[in-house]
């Protein structure tokens, strides 16, 4: 029996993360046939900058990078197409158009939303103009310039304790500018309270990033006296939270905070539309379950498809 023709689109997946190539895989490996859309390049997301991604479940030291590129390289033998655009509109009207930024518009399905979270920027002067000349996002990526000059890392939480622990491998000191006590787990607390040439500014936060032709430092202020200081370093790597990349959806599936409102099973507000990770509503911040809802998502859409024949 000849297999009838699909739709080349059944399901699309926005958002090259764990949890979108985790959902890309498995729905390939459910039998749909599956694009997953990712415009900036970087597979994993912000945990394709991460040295050590705990919480795997799997023994042995693995970069975020490392995991992207297996889950990647397991879902295009899987058959899933991918698409390096950034998908700029999804409306879902009878039928549901995905337009991507080349201006090319698809019809899946169902589609599965993935595109988890950008960093958050301080918006302070001197943050853009030093973007790239001082301020970075990525310890990992560009801590080597820094070897042996003082740094600052701005947050409380995995994220800025985890970068913070790169850096002081390298850097002479790490100042981790902090407004509120550490938020981080405490296995990065303890290896942070191990390392000796990382210093603290509590009740911190910054008000400016100085410099002429690169970073010299930042202007600080007390959140409680109102006192300001100046801290000299050469870079500063902010990581004070994310906001969820949606601006593409209707607004009408988003909650105040930007993330997409979901139920248990993944399922937003139009049964066709699913979200994982970052972007979806309560997302925890694991990696196992940014995975594991991406699973979850593949599931439901399949599941929703066979229903309809």
């Amino acid at each position: 029996m000849v297999r009838p023709l699909k739709n080349m689109e059944e399901v699309a997946v926005i958002g090259g993360g764990l949890a979108g190539l985790s959902a890309a895989l498995h729905g390939a490996r459910l039998g749909r046939l599956v694009t997953l859309f990712e415009g900036s390049g970087l597979y994993g997301g912000l945990v394709a900058t991460v040295d050590e991604v705990d919480g795997l479940g799997v023994a042995g030291h693995h970069s975020g990078q490392a995991v992207a590129m297996h889950l990647l390289e397991q879902a295009k033998k899987q058959g899933v197409q991918v698409v390096e655009w950034p998908v700029v509109r999804v409306e879902l009207g009878e039928r549901i158009a995905l337009t991507t930024e080349d201006g090319k518009t698809c019809h899946p399905e169902a589609v599965i939303v993935a595109s988890g979270a950008g960093l958050r920027r301080l918006g302070v002067p001197g943050e853009e103009k030093f973007t790239g000349r001082g301020v970075s996002r990525c310890a990992t990526c560009d801590g080597g310039f820094y070897r042996g000059r003082d740094v600052a890392v701005i947050g409380t939480g995995d994220a800025a304790v985890t970068e913070a622990l790169v850096l002081a491998k390298t850097s002479r000191t790490v100042t981790m500018v902090c407004r509120s006590p550490i938020k981080a787990k405490p296995i990065y607390v303890d290896r942070l309270a191990a390392r000796d040439n990382v210093r603290f500014a509590w009740d911190s936060e910054v008000v400016e990033v100085m410099g002429e032709n690169s970073v010299a430092g930042l202007r600080l202020r007390n959140v409680r006296t109102g006192n300001e200081s100046t801290l000299e370093v050469a870079g500063v790597f902010p990581f004070i939270g994310v906001e969820p990349n949606a601006a593409f959806l209707p607004p009408g599936l988003l909650n105040n905070d930007g993330t997409v409102r979901a139920d248990a099973s993944t399922a937003s507000t139009d049964p066709r539309l699913f979200a994982a990770g970052a972007v979806r509503e309560g997302y925890g911040g694991n990696v196992a379950q940014a995975m594991a809802e991406g699973i979850a998502a593949a599931e439901a859409a399949a599941k929703l498809l066979a229903g309809r024949g």
